[in-house]
C-alpha cells in the first residue's frame, strides 16, 4: 500500500524495553513495507521516562508536543522544542512534574563521501522564522540544514491559510511521515481523499501521488529523506 492514515481513535498502545510500561505507538516501522523509518508518539506519565537509555545505532528526531520532557544531556523537549542525536548517540528522556507526549523519528544513517555524520542539534520552532513561499498562503520552516549533505533527511513545518492547497499532485522518490500539528484540511493521497485533523499520521511511500488544501488554518510537521538516492 502507497500510503496509511492512522488517527487517535486508532492508536494501539505497544511497549518497548526502553521506555518500561510508557506507552507508545508505532505510527510506522519499516514492518510496513517500503518505510525505512520509525515514527513513534511517545506518552510520559509525569516523572515517568525512559526505564533504561536507548542504545546507539540509529539517528533520532525528537519533537515535543505536550508536557515538558527532558534530555539526558539536559535538552528541555517542552511544546515546540525538538533534538537530533546522531545514530553514535544514548539517550535517556525524562518527563517533568506534568504528563508529555513527544513524538520520535528513527532511521539509520547513510553516509555519504566527503561530508562527516552531522553532530547533535537541537531549538525550538520558534527559533527560524517563517519562510513565505511563490504560493501566498504557504509558509514553511525548516528545523534542520537543507543545503547541507552531510543530513540524509529534513523536517520542515509546513502552514496553510484556510483554503489553501498545494498547487499540483507531488509524485517524487522521497517518502514523509506526516503529523497534522493544527487545523484540518483535505490530503489526496494515490487517487483518493482523506480528511485530515490535528493529531492525524500519515505516511506516504516513495511515488504516491500526493496533494493537501486546507479547510481551516492547518500545520504539519514532514519527514522527508533527502540527498540520497535510495540504493
Amino acid at each position: 500500500m502507497r500510503y496509511t492514515v492512522i488517527r487517535p481513535g486508532n492508536h494501539y498502545a505497544s511497549r518497548l524495553p526502553e521506555l518500561g510500561d510508557a506507552p507508545v505507538v508505532k505510527l510506522v516501522t519499516p514492518r510496513h513495507a517500503p518505510a525505512r523509518i520509525g515514527e513513534y508518539l511517545l506518552s510520559l506519565p509525569a516523572g515517568g521516562g525512559t526505564a533504561q537509555p536507548v542504545a546507539p545505532g540509529f539517528e533520532t528526531f525528537l519533537y515535543g508536543l505536550e508536557g515538558a520532557a527532558t534530555l539526558s544531556d539536559g535538552t528541555p523537549l517542552g511544546a515546540g522544542a525538538w533534538a537530533y542525536l546522531p545514530a553514535s548517540a544514548s539517550w535517556t528522556l525524562a518527563a517533568g512534574d506534568a504528563a508529555a507526549r513527544v513524538l520520535v523519528v528513527k532511521r539509520r544513517y547513510e553516509p555519504v563521501p566527503g561530508h562527516d555524520a552531522p553532530g547533535e542539534r537541537n531549538g525550538h520552532r520558534d527559533d527560524v522564522p517563517w519562510a513565505e513561499t511563490t504560493l501566498p498562503g504557504f509558509r514553511r520552516r525548516e528545523l534542520l540544514p537543507v543545503d547541507d549533505p552531510a543530513f540524509d533527511f529534513a523536517m520542515s513545518l509546513l502552514a496553510f491559510d484556510a483554503g489553501v492547497g498545494l498547487p499540483f499532485t507531488e509524485i517524487h522518490d522521497e517518502e514523509h511521515g506526516l503529523y497534522m500539528t493544527a487545523g484540518s484540511g483535505t490530503y489526496a493521497l494515490d487517487g483518493d481523499e482523506h480528511e485530515v485533523a490535528a493529531g492525524d499520521f500519515i505516511y506516504m511511500a516513495p511515488y504516491c501521488p500526493q496533494g493537501f488544501t486546507a479547510v481551516e488554518a492547518a500545520e504539519y510537521l514532514l519527514y522527508k529523506d533527502t540527498w540520497r538516492d535510495g540504493f
